[in-house]
């Protein structure tokens, strides 16, 4: 089910639509699990496939579904593994994954029917989803808001203000982009450097959300992959008074060598891994190219694979954050991983000036509270569609599910 309604606060500033998808698995028992995934490029497709490939099979095999679906198996398959042509005429393969490569759309769409398995799993046992990842160490998720930039942003006080305002719901750490701090000093798009001027303003625009927060407030800053090595290190020696929690995704993310240059060479934590499935964080760790990992139950796999991306922080004694593009059902997912995880250090929400987002799904208690998750004893994600919420922003063609 595709969702569509204004993002009223986009990346940069400004009014945009977005969409949300919703994920449904339903047994032939009568019950049926939540989940979401982010409608990036092929995730419907590679959904579309998941119905044909996996119909039929165990949905307590969540574990060994993501896995047939990102990596494939040996002849002569698992029992029950479709061959040729599927019934919604597509083509099964059981060598690899649809497209030969465990990332992408194959594995966006995989995550969100964990998440989905995961919610369902905990119905069906009538136990909270974090108790199937090993049980929680915390009863609540701390939640980090993105608030990307002010619409103004040559406006000082507004900057300012927007960090007091963030304090004053009771966050305790916000992350701002870079990329969008300093537009106005952009003379080459194409080019991956930051001149010294661009540079300047960041740090001025920096500094006053450092006094509109307070000293103890945790602030991060995102690069989005833009810049050169010697610029990226250039920006986080200039920021490094602000004691920032961390500077995120300074490099591409293709070549873990230009992230680990950064990291020898300044300061301020590097933090990385939004896209990536497990394998490439033991790259990038393994290359000593981060501080802090990154992922997100949207992108990495689900909530198994998160939880065993946390694991492997823990054992390289690295914290791990977990990225948050999505809305209610993968908040709630990945704070249900989070409270399960001994090393968790926050859960990224970027939508709290859209509340729609946050209320198409519903729970017995509100979505934050003083700035985190708080997680009950119910069975599952403990989540319920708000079906007239999702009415009002059915994309166009789009129904609510039975």
């Amino acid at each position: 089910m595709r969702l569509l309604g204004p993002r009223l606060h986009g990346v940069g500033g400004g009014e945009s639509k977005i969409y949300k998808v919703v994920v449904r698995v339903d047994t032939d028992a009568g019950v049926y699990g939540l989940g979401e995934v982010d409608d990036f490029a092929g995730v419907r497709d590679a959904l579309s496939y998941m119905d044909g490939y996996f119909r039929g099979r165990d949905p307590f095999r969540a574990n060994a579904i993501v896995s047939e679906m990102l990596y494939g198996t040996q002849a002569p398959n698992p029992a029950g593994s479709p061959r040729g042509m599927m019934s919604n005429q597509r083509i099964a393969v059981g060598m690899c994954s649809p497209t030969a490569t465990p990332w992408g759309p194959v594995v966006w769409a995989a995550s969100g029917v964990d998440i989905a398995l995961c919610d369902l799993i905990g119905k069906v046992l009538k136990t909270p989803a974090y108790t199937l990842l090993g049980g929680r160490f915390r009863d609540s998720a701390r939640v980090y808001l993105d608030r990307s930039s002010p619409d103004d942003i040559t406006d000082l006080g507004a900057w300012r203000t927007m960090a007091e305002e963030t304090a004053a719901l009771g966050f305790t750490q916000m992350k701002f982009d870079i990329d969008f701090m300093a537009t106005e000093c952009v003379t080459d798009v194409w080019n991956r450097s930051l001149s010294l001027r661009q540079i300047n303003r960041i740090t001025e625009r920096l500094n006053a959300v450092r006094e509109g927060a307070g000293k103890d407030f945790e602030v991060c800053v995102d690069c989005h992959m833009q810049y050169n090595v010697p610029d990226a290190i250039r920006v986080a020696e200039a920021l490094t008074h602000l004691n920032l929690l961390w500077l995120e995704d300074p490099t591409p993310i293709t070549n873990p060598d230009s992230c680990a240059q950064v990291r020898a060479k300044c300061r301020v934590p590097i933090c990385v891994g939004e896209m990536f499935i497990a394998e490439q964080v033991r790259l990038f760790v393994d290359h000593q190219a981060c501080d802090i990992l990154h992922p997100d139950v949207l992108f990495c796999g689900g909530m198994h694979e998160l939880r065993r991306i946390a694991d492997f922080a823990e054992l390289n004694h690295l914290p791990i954050a977990f990225h948050g593009n999505g809305g209610a059902i993968a908040t709630v997912a990945a704070a249900h991983v989070g409270v399960a995880s001994r090393n968790f250090l926050g859960l990224e929400y970027h939508f709290i000036e859209t509340p729609w987002i946050g209320e198409y799904a519903r729970r017995d208690v509100p979505l934050f509270r003083d700035g985190k998750v708080e997680l009950t004893d119910a069975p599952g994600l403990g989540i319920e569609l708000d079906r007239e919420v999702c009415r009002r922003h059915l994309a166009p063609g789009e129904s609510l599910f039975d």
